[in-house]
């Protein structure tokens, strides 16, 4: 079980031995997402362009396109070792922001796994690489260092984007959950949206920071609740954000064969909760349940 989870040891982040296996694994894999990439960009992307200049401001149609490329990439390669948790999205209707810790460059497309469409914000690097910094921004992706990220993530969530945020800001080297930054629960709390706390367990052993491999290891995703900011409290950022880490710290402890017998608990606003149960092993036999 200790190579699910997010809160182990400084022994589990040492460098993994990466073997003949794992290097023709690592080119195999990054070749395709290299060639998805070129697809999305070099082909199709003078055309997205223009569809987007005209027809599509908020860029929906760049991402649902990279989404579709990206999830069978994802699939194709993980099969059984990804497992989605059923989750009922029904009970959101409209925009949420989708909040989860954060171990590997592969994180935000485990997050593309999900139904919600949405944007990210994101560090400076990946937009200064050429393509695909250029697919960062025709996707509407947003700069996390720009000073006012957090009203831009506001209009974009009013007009019926929802979001994909990493409140650590960074990988976890040690793969142990780090400090949760405010910028993501500010935003709750102007927008009141609701809030998907999401606990991703084993992306950190499937291609670790500081190492250039991708390793074969099981990889689970966790939507784990509905929240909404309480705006009845004295300090209802700081109550979501402790709630929010709270439910996450205790997912990734029990790891992914306990959270896979845990149902998934959806608060609604008006403070009923409803439960929904798990479905086991769906990609064993063959079924992808998850959008």
């Amino acid at each position: 079980m200790a190579e699910y989870m997010g809160t182990q040891s400084s022994d589990s982040a040492a460098r993994r031995q990466i073997t003949p296996r794992v290097v023709l694994r690592t080119t195999y894999v990054l070749t395709w997402f290299a060639i998805y990439l070129v697809i999305l960009t070099l082909i199709l992307g003078p055309f997205l362009w223009i569809w987007c200049r005209l027809f599509d401001r908020q860029r929906r149609s760049v991402r649902k396109l990279v989404r579709m490329f990206y999830r069978h990439g994802m699939r194709g390669y993980c099969g059984k070792n990804m497992r989605i948790k059923e989750f009922d999205w029904s009970a959101i209707r409209g925009p949420c922001l989708l909040i989860a810790n954060h171990q590997s460059v592969i994180d935000i497309l485990l997050m593309f796994q999900l139904p919600p469409d949405g944007c990210c914000w994101s560090k400076e690097w990946p937009f200064q690489m050429p393509i695909l910094g250029w697919l960062m921004s025709l996707s509407g992706h947003l700069h996390v260092e720009k000073p006012d990220v957090v009203n831009r993530a506001a209009e974009l969530v009013r007009s019926g984007q929802s979001m994909y945020i990493f409140p650590e800001g960074t990988r976890s080297r040690s793969l142990k959950l780090g400090r949760f930054h405010e910028g993501a629960f500010q935003l709750a709390c102007r927008t009141n949206v609701p809030v998907v706390p999401v606990a991703i367990h084993g992306s950190g052993n499937c291609m670790p920071p500081g190492q250039m491999a991708v390793f074969d290891v099981p990889i689970f995703v966790e939507p784990l609740a509905i929240l909404y900011p309480d705006h009845s409290l004295a300090h209802p950022q700081r109550e979501l954000k402790k709630r929010v880490r709270d439910l996450i710290v205790a997912a990734l402890a029990r790891g992914p064969d306990q959270s896979r017998e845990v149902k998934s608990h959806a608060a609604g606003p008006e403070g009923h909760d409803t439960f929904h149960p798990v479905v086991p092993d769906f990609n064993a036999a063959g079924e992808t349940p998850h959008g």
